[in-house]
């Protein structure tokens, strides 16, 4: 007989970076490690968008790298955050190909 424990895992806090200042947004995500950012839509009213934002390539799977990314926040409409993207390769680029 095989026994099973489940343990729940760490939830991911959810930030409104429109809400907050710039600093207290990055901080959080220092602290954190990840954190979901939302803000509210310019183009749609009542409207959220999100997306999952990083303190370090760390916390990138495999095949993503980590990219600079600016969310609004309370203080400033650019506030520079980190985030996992996946990396594709540009093939036609001769430096990729070529080794240079």
């Amino acid at each position: 007989m095989i026994a099973a424990s489940i343990v729940p895992a760490d939830a991911i806090s959810r930030v409104r970076s429109d809400l907050n200042s710039c600093a207290a947004v990055q901080a959080t995500v220092q602290r954190e490690g990840v954190v979901i950012l939302q803000h509210a839509s310019k183009r749609v009213p009542n409207y959220l968008l999100y997306d999952r934002y990083v303190a370090n390539r760390s916390f990138c799977a495999l095949g993503e790298v980590l990219e600079r990314e600016s969310v609004p926040a309370a203080d400033t409409a650019s506030c520079r955050v980190y985030v996992c993207k996946r990396y594709e390769p540009r093939f036609n680029d001769e430096r990729f190909i070529f080794g240079n």
